[in-house]
C-alpha cells in the first residue's frame, strides 16, 4: 500500500508514527488516512488526524476514532476531550473539533491524544456496555402474571 505514495507521504506517515497522530493535509489524504488507519488497527491505537478544511483555508479539523481499538471512552474521557476545545463533538467512540485555527492543529491532536491514551479515560466497550445494560440494584423483577 505504501509503495504508491511519494517520498513526501511516506515521509508524512512515518511522522505519523512516530508522533501519533496524523498530518493529512496533503493531497492524497484519503490513501494517506486509510494507510494511518490501518497501522493503527494493527497495533490497536486509536486513530488521530488533522487536515484543512479546504487547501487554503485558515481553519482545520481534528479526529480521534477508537474504532481501531477495543476501547470505548468512559464518562470522565469524554468530559476531558470536551474540555480541551469548544466546539467539538464526542461520544464514546470518536471525537471531533471542526473548527480549529491552524495554528492549533498539532497542539490539539497531541492533546488529544494524550488525553485518549491516558488509562482512565478509555475502557474495554465489553464492561461499558455490561454495565449500562446491567439491572439497577433498587429496582424489583417484574414477573408476568400466567
Amino acid at each position: 500500500m505504501e509503495d504508491t505514495f511519494t517520498g513526501r507521504e511516506r515521509s508524512r506517515l512515518r511522522r505519523a508514527r512516530e508522533s501519533g497522530y496524523l498530518n493529512a493535509a496533503c493531497q492524497s489524504h484519503e490513501a494517506i488516512r486509510d494507510a494511518h488507519s490501518f497501522w493503527c488497527w494493527r497495533l490497536r491505537l486509536p486513530v488521530v488526524w488533522f487536515e484543512r478544511l479546504s487547501p487554503r483555508s485558515k481553519y482545520g479539523r481534528v479526529q480521534v476514532d477508537l474504532f481501531t481499538t477495543p476501547n470505548v471512552f468512559t464518562r470522565q474521557g469524554e468530559a476531558e476531550l470536551l474540555r480541551l476545545a469548544c466546539p467539538g463533538s464526542i461520544s464514546s467512540h470518536e471525537a471531533s473539533w471542526p473548527r480549529v485555527p491552524l495554528g492549533q492543529l498539532e497542539e490539539l491532536a497531541r492533546l488529544a491524544l494524550r488525553a485518549t491514551l491516558r488509562p482512565s479515560n478509555c475502557e474495554r466497550s465489553e464492561s461499558r456496555a455490561a454495565r449500562d445494560n446491567a439491572p439497577a440494584d433498587n429496582v424489583l423483577p417484574w414477573k408476568i402474571p400466567a
